[in-house]
């Protein structure tokens, strides 16, 4: 079985309006919500072998605490650009080029490309708010295996549910 934890980035900060979108930091809500997120993932036993994530500050702000939370080493990220704000058939190429030894890995990006990969696995609509967890699994050997309809959403999880 492979497992995917798709997670958007804690809330942002949008205090500074000259500020460039990818540049923008988490604002201090953001930076509690992946804390008390990572301590939740922790705590219920959903480590990641691999973590994929946009290198957007306040993606890979929210990784980096992530990481941190759940023993994970943070050099061992895989930061790809291409995830900013990626369409939704470019999150597809990067979930199916995952190496197949990982069986859990979290994707952590934006939306609205992460909500509609959601919906392409699941078949389920729901938006993916700021630092919200979506767990999909699918019982598939191959990455390469994850097309529309593949998985089924095993659980969603919203800083403010924790």
């Amino acid at each position: 079985m492979k497992r995917l934890l798709v997670i958007r980035h804690g809330k942002s900060d949008w205090g500074n309006p000259f500020q460039d979108d990818f540049d923008r930091p988490l604002n201090h809500r953001g930076l509690l919500d992946a804390k008390n997120m990572g301590d939740h993932l922790l705590s219920i036993g959903y480590l990641p072998n691999h973590i994929v994530c946009s290198t957007a500050k306040r993606a890979i702000t929210t990784a980096y605490i992530l990481a941190k939370q759940l023993d994970f080493k943070q050099d061992l990220i895989e930061q790809q650009k291409k995830i900013y704000l990626a369409p939704l058939n470019d999150l597809i190429a990067t979930v199916q080029q995952i190496n197949d030894d990982y069986n859990n890995v979290y994707i952590i990006g934006h939306n609205p490309g992460l909500t509609s990969l959601v919906s392409h696995f699941t078949n389920d609509w729901m938006e993916l708010k700021t630092c919200c967890v979506a767990i999909l699994e699918a019982h598939v050997a191959s990455w390469k295996h994850w097309t529309k309809d593949i998985a089924h959403l095993s659980n969603h999880i919203s800083p403010k549910a924790i």
